[in-house]
């Protein structure tokens, strides 16, 4: 019986290693129209195509969400006359941070458009003391739904 339990609490305690992890992420309520301000050591444009690299310390904040990194590539799009930010490209020790929510990686790309990020790269996604651990990690701000794929790992605590 003393082995029995022993066995059940060092299973519960070991790293889980699956393929993919539903997570949520945020809240769910992100407001994709809010201003996105910048910040970084370093802004080249190239207005033929239409695209912006920030370089050094980046950070760029809509609403609640940040999102730090090294580089950033930011790329617009063209719509009723109006140049908009279509699609950032983040390289470099990410981090994105939605309200208390936060996932680390080397690399993410943020689609402003339908809210959606998918960041790659020794992610780590930390949500209220836990943490989980992957390949590859896609969320929807607007929904809060997220996915970790890839050598899915954490710890469970009894």
């Amino acid at each position: 019986m003393l082995f029995r339990a022993l066995a059940i609490v060092l299973l519960l305690t070991t790293p889980v290693i699956a393929q993919q992890t539903d997570v949520g992420f945020g809240r769910g309520d992100f407001d994709r129209s809010a201003p996105v301000e910048v910040a970084a050591d370093e802004l080249e444009v190239d207005q033929a195509t239409g695209r912006a690299v920030l370089t050094g310390n980046v950070v760029i904040a809509q609403g609640d969400l940040r999102l730090s990194a090294q580089r950033v590539i930011v790329n617009y799009a063209e719509g009723d006359g109006d140049r908009r930010i279509e699609r950032l490209n983040a390289e470099g020790d990410v981090l994105i941070v939605a309200g208390d929510d936060a996932a680390q990686g080397q690399s993410a790309t943020y689609v402003l458009g339908t809210s959606d990020i998918l960041m790659t790269g020794d992610v780590v996604v930390t949500q209220a003391g836990s943490t989980l651990a992957g390949d590859r990690l896609t969320v929807n701000l607007t929904s809060g739904a997220g996915t970790v794929s890839g050598r899915v790992r954490t710890t469970l605590q009894p």
